[in-house]
């Protein structure tokens, strides 16, 4: 295994080429009001208890060691630089940064959160770590369990963000955050379940950059409640998927729907494919006729309103893994699935349920009817919104139904669903031995040249066994008003479904 060394970059570029906004920092102070929807609700704001959605809510408040700039490098914020030589990780860390309670932000600190991050175990980015510790007071250092050629990827989103000291302390932090960021959360303003409110942080060490009065964040999960809001001027902008408010959104006066980097790549997960609760999905021929009795372009149109591609692997178009091969690998072949589901050792068929939260209930009514098509019955079983990742991680179901980030790493393939310990492998599935030595092959090296065509072979591996079935591949979708659209400090966050707040200035 090789070491490799990334010389620090100074937080200096990192502000010039991040955003727009952080250039036009509010120089008379900060003034006026962004509303921004989101469609999930308010699980927590205790970042290293969060599981899925939802983060849009806690970047006002937190901010991670590194940011994505906008060609999706990661470059420092609270960190100023960083080294890896093999298993360890050196992170030199901003001076002169203090949490919105006055504690001090240094080594001792981000360590103790890296470290509560690793037992708490629900941040796939921190899976590789073994430990933290204050090299010296500005220095933080990681230990790795094994090497992780995209750690410094992973400390720029929810494995990053710091919390203060006292935060960590607090049994009520899922509504009490606490972090370094441009904003603090209002409790007095709040409206639990309705609204979350954000006001300038007075001990920001970046003051320039604050250029809001009050930043909202609105619990809408309704997709048509959040496009009357964003009609009517409630809110300035707000995140949907691929779904019939996003095209009429599209094509409507006033309003803009902007494609952002990266994409969700909507799949169906065979949570007990050793067949613990559902014997029928232990068979491979049963997995496959589900992969193959999907009409993926039928789904696209009907239920993704033309703002999809078909899947059938982890990766978008034009990422590094993608392989063109794999393209139609278990297309739409009703005839095949029939015959796959006869040569089963259940060609009566079987039964099974699903979980789903309201935003998902049009695409399993959709899969519940081709699934019927060869004598499959998917129960469709409700769950309160924003619950479905926390669930999926439990054997409350034999599958699931979840989105993949297009823009994450490869490696969360193993960490997720392959290893027995993997996040999404509730039942303890034990991987096959080729899948185990690509996942350790694919760590060997930091070149995504020599390390594509290990996930390649990854993804054709997982085509074969199918207990991913991938069927659609959509943008991250965020809609607008036109006076947000022609907002030059909005500045959307690389891959993710929020906008970066660093110089972001009102729409009046």
């Amino acid at each position: 295994m090789r070491n490799w060394i990334t010389t620090p970059v100074m937080s200096l570029a990192f502000a010039t080429v991040l955003s727009v906004g952080a250039a036009m920092a509010a120089a008379d102070g900060p003034a006026g009001t962004f509303k921004y929807a989101e469609q999930v609700k308010l699980i927590t704001m205790d970042p290293q208890q969060q599981s899925g959605s939802g983060v849009p809510y806690l970047r006002p408040v937190y901010e991670s060691l590194f940011e994505m700039s906008p060609d999706g490098k990661p470059v420092p914020l609270l960190a100023t630089g960083y080294k890896i030589d093999g298993l360890t990780v050196l992170i030199t860390l901003r001076e002169g940064v203090s949490f919105s309670n006055g504690e001090a932000f240094n080594a001792e600190v981000a360590a103790a959160n890296i470290n509560r991050g690793v037992k708490l175990g629900i941040i796939e980015g921190l899976k590789t770590v073994e430990s933290a510790d204050a090299a010296d007071p500005y220095t933080l250092r990681i230990k790795l369990s094994e090497a992780d050629p995209a750690i410094i990827d992973s400390l720029c989103f929810t494995g990053g963000m710091m919390l203060a000291p006292a935060a960590m302390a607090d049994p009520a932090i899922d509504r009490n955050p606490v972090g370094t960021g441009p904003y603090v959360h209002s409790k007095d303003q709040s409206r639990e379940g309705e609204v979350q409110v954000y006001t300038p942080n007075p001990t920001y060490w970046d003051k320039d950059q604050i250029g809001l009065a009050r930043y909202e964040v609105w619990e809408i999960p309704d997709d048509t409640a959040r496009l009357n809001a964003l009609k009517t001027g409630q809110i300035d902008a707000g995140n949907w998927l691929a779904n019939p408010q996003s095209a009429i959104i599209e094509r409507t006066a006033g309003l803009k729907l902007i494609r952002n980097t990266g994409g969700l790549n909507y799949h169906v997960i065979i949570s007990d494919r050793e067949g613990t609760v559902v014997p029928a999905f232990a068979d491979r021929n049963v997995r496959l006729a589900m992969a193959h009795s999907i009409d993926r372009a039928a789904f696209g149109k009907a239920v993704l309103f033309g703002l999809a591609d078909d899947s059938y692997q982890p990766y978008a178009k034009g990422n590094w893994a993608y392989d063109p091969a794999l393209e139609g690998v278990y297309a739409f072949d009703l005839a095949k699935a029939r015959e796959l589901m006869a040569q089963s050792k259940f060609p009566d068929g079987f039964a099974f349920d699903m979980p789903s939260i309201p935003i998902y209930q049009s695409r399993l009514e959709a899969l519940a009817g081709f699934f019927k098509e060869i004598n499959i019955t998917m129960n469709i079983v409700p769950l309160e919104p924003g619950t479905l990742a926390r669930r999926s991680r439990t054997t409350d179901f034999p599958a699931t139904n979840l989105v993949w980030n297009t823009n994450t790493d490869p490696k969360f393939l193993a960490l997720r669903y392959i290893y027995e310990d993997g996040a999404y492998n509730p039942f303890k599935a034990k991987p096959s031995d080729e899948l185990l030595s690509l996942a350790k092959a694919g760590l060997e090296s930091v070149e995504t040249d020599q390390r594509g065509p290990i996930y390649r072979k990854m993804a054709a591996r997982l085509a074969e066994e199918a207990f991913l079935i991938f069927v659609a591949n959509s943008p991250i979708l965020i809609g607008t008003s036109e006076k947000t659209a022609a907002n030059p400090t909005v500045v959307y966050r690389y891959g993710e479904d929020s906008i970066n707040l660093r110089g972001l200035k009102s729409n009046d």
